[in-house]
């Protein structure tokens, strides 16, 4: 299998202008071809700047639904989530008019809100397009090296679309909420959006298969893109 090879920009503003392009180029094609489209988000510091960017372009944001690769169980005002994040960089301008299907449900347990997430997560499959950042670690979403709940995450032929992810030493910090290798890989295109030397250098050549990412760059069900800057 060839590997996906790195896209390099020469700043983080080409990589942010390219990445928003690539998505709503995805949405696009998806909502031409089967009527709707789903987007799979991810949350960090880093794609912040892509959805701005993103939110402001056209496309028929009425038929596509956006939710999230992965998210901490904590509300949506605070600072560390998920849906935050997409809501004030995403679902605005242009895009306020795109659906979405959240992966954290106020008053629910960590189970139960895997569970009640599924159903939504069912409703926007197959992706049109899926974002993921990559952890210096080799974790995506919220599968972590180390985790209990990592091989069931990783199962190619499980039923599971979202799992719930419990805190553990060194990560995750808290109990999370997370989207399957087998959700995710049901998509028209997976972006990696990745920055810094470091992680470039752990995505160049074979990559060592213990690492949750090679699962992605292995696979052959969905295109891979990695989209890179300093």
């Amino acid at each position: 299998m060839t590997l996906p090879k790195i896209e390099a920009f020469p700043s983080r503003e080409a990589l942010f202008d390219a990445a928003a392009s690539v998505l709503v180029s995805a949405l696009n094609d998806a909502v031409a071809k089967r009527g709707q489209a789903g987007f799979a988000a991810t949350g960090g510091t880093t794609p912040a700047p892509v959805y701005d960017r993103l939110a402001t372009l056209t496309a028929p944001w009425d038929k596509i639904t956006v939710t999230l690769t992965d998210e901490r169980c904590v509300p949506p005002l605070d600072p560390g989530s998920n849906e935050g994040l997409v809501r004030r960089h995403l679902l605005v301008d242009k895009a306020a008019r795109a659906g979405f299907a959240p992966l954290y449900f106020d008053g629910a347990g960590q189970q139960e809100a895997a569970d009640r997430a599924q159903a939504g997560v069912a409703e926007v499959l197959p992706f049109g397009v899926v974002l993921l950042g990559v952890g210096p670690d080799g974790h995506f979403a919220s599968l972590f090296p180390g985790s209990p709940v990592l091989e069931a995450g990783l199962d190619p032929k499980t039923e599971r679309t979202v799992i719930a992810v419990p805190a553990g030493s060194p990560a995750p910090d808290l109990p999370r909420i997370s989207l399957t290798f087998q959700a995710l890989i049901q998509s028209s295109l997976i972006v990696l959006l990745v920055t810094g030397d470091a992680k470039r250098t752990l995505l160049e050549g074979p990559v060592d298969p213990s690492l949750p990412i090679a699962a992605i760059l292995n696979q052959d069900r969905a295109p891979v893109r990695i989209l890179w800057a300093e």
